[in-house]
């Protein structure tokens, strides 16, 4: 499969991923059946699994597609660490609503739960999931900065 670098990070990754969204919404598979695509995926040689702690059905579920895929990578016999795993925060989902929640104690509280969800020490590439209008980007994105 062919690889890409992101950035300058020196992170190279296949240029197709997966995008753990739809199994973690409404209509979403049973979880064996959403390890099983995560496994079909790392074994088709794809090394970059996208996911965010609000890819769930509410506030109630959040985390569901972090937790879903490291189950699939605890289950894999694949080498885990040719797995890059990027998430995301800054929105909430209550009532199953997308709600930007841009605010640095937001960040880091999503931060925090994304480390325990993943079941990692160190999350390879979080993102912005989307600006805050209600907050100053300058005090997200310090927020972020100090994450690192």
């Amino acid at each position: 499969m062919n690889t890409r670098s992101i950035g300058s990070s020196g992170l190279t990754v296949s240029c197709i991923g997966l995008g753990g969204m739809p199994l973690s919404l409404d209509d979403r598979p049973a979880e064996a059946d959403g390890v099983r695509v995560i496994h079909a995926a790392l074994d088709a040689g794809m090394t970059l699994i996208d996911t965010a702690d609000v890819y769930c059905r509410n506030d109630d579920d959040i985390n569901h597609n972090e937790r879903l895929v490291a189950r699939a990578l605890r289950l894999w016999s694949g080498a885990r660490d040719r797995v890059v795993v990027a998430t995301k925060g800054g929105l909430r989902r209550p009532g199953g609503a997308w709600v930007a929640a841009g605010r640095p104690d937001q960040i880091r509280l999503a931060c925090e739960r994304s480390l325990t969800a993943l079941d990692v020490e160190c999350i390879t590439l979080y993102q912005l999931h989307a600006p805050d209008p209600r907050v100053p980007l300058a005090d997200t994105v310090g927020e972020l900065a100090d994450l690192k």
